[in-house]
């Protein structure tokens, strides 16, 4: 019989008055998946999924596992990005595997930048922390293109905001949101210099590899995006966006690719993103934990699974979600 294994945490979490200002949206989310067509002489399957990580602008009210297996919570080494990995093991008693994890939790609006108060932990940062963040990824390459490219748009420029501005205003002026040209999509700093176009994560590579070319820390952050009004729905799309640090005011959000899509909200990305995403991982070239047999990741966002140490890609994966305001009044509606 189909078992679930439910954990429940919450964190207490006292918000500043500015915190308290920006605008907030609570859901339900449920992070499905379908593994078919498992071999039948598969001697071990692995499996690793991101878990949605709880900080200043994503407070984790409930978390719970609905799964026939056990599982671990674990931690990868380089980006401390949480991870629920599950270990299957013969005798198979069918072909297919299913996992749900569910959240409740509160999405706040994330803003830093020059005239703001930055949260504490913002900026509590050490310096070998940051280290890691000024260094070239597999995709998201320091080249001497990349650093001529850098110096030149950063040039005359003291400070790290103004930089960092620069570099913004660069790739939003330069780089066309493009999904037709082949290769978008992997975050390739070099083909977006030499083509100028692709998504969000081709359009964050480049300000990154830009901003760590120019000595200052940048990031990778990928999550979950949903519709400003739709109260509930199912999508499996992600989307991603980068920050930079600033020895001031600690992390500083930026979205390129959301401003070019919405010109009006131009200078609230450079420094703010709201409420309607959420935030799975950080990082490039992702060493999972246990380590895969794979290749790192180029990101962390939907299921990797492996059997007998190759990579399986029969890996169905389902984001659902309800703002649970909506739920609490379709319960008063059929209360009566």
């Amino acid at each position: 019989m189909r078992t679930g294994v439910f954990l429940f945490f919450f964190l207490f979490f006292t918000c500043t008055i500015d915190a308290l200002s920006h605008r907030s949206r609570s859901l339900e989310f449920y992070y499905d998946v379908l593994l078919k067509g498992i071999p039948s002489d598969a001697r071990e399957v692995q499996v690793w999924i991101p878990v949605l990580p709880g900080n200043d602008h994503q407070v984790i009210e409930e978390f719970s596992v609905e799964s026939a297996q056990s599982y671990r919570i674990t931690e990868d080494k380089i980006y401390r990005n949480k991870i629920l990995n599950v270990s299957l093991k013969p005798p198979w008693e069918d072909s297919t595997f299913t996992l749900s994890v569910h959240y409740r939790l509160t999405r706040f609006e994330y803003a830093n930048g020059p005239g703001q108060a930055a949260s504490p932990s913002a900026r509590e940062h050490r310096r070998e922390d940051l280290v890691k963040f000024l260094k070239a990824d597999h995709w998201a390459t320091l080249s001497p293109r990349v650093q001529k490219m850098a110096a030149e748009i950063t040039k005359d420029k003291k400070t790290t905001i103004e930089k960092a501005r620069a570099i913004y205003d660069y790739v939003f002026q330069n780089v066309s949101y493009d999904k037709t040209i082949p290769g978008w999509g992997r975050g390739d700093t070099e083909r977006v210099c030499a083509i100028r176009a692709g998504n969000c994560t081709d359009f964050h590579s480049l300000f990154i590899s830009f901003s760590r070319a120019s000595g200052i820390p940048a990031k990778f952050v990928i999550g979950v995006p949903f519709e400003r009004g739709v109260t509930q729905g199912e999508t499996s799309q992600y989307h991603c966006w980068a920050e930079f640090y600033d020895e001031q005011l600690g992390w500083i959000p930026v979205d390129i690719s959301e401003a070019w899509k919405d010109t009006s909200k131009y200078e609230y990305y450079f420094g703010t993103i709201g409420e309607d995403r959420l935030e799975l991982s950080q990082g490039r070239d992702i060493i999972l934990e246990p380590p895969q047999a794979g290749e790192p990741l180029n990101y962390f966002v939907y299921p990797y699974v492996e059997v007998d140490g190759r990579e399986f890609k029969k890996v169905g994966i389902l984001f659902r979600f309800r703002d649970v305001i909506d739920q609490v009044v379709s319960n008063n509606k059929k209360g009566g």
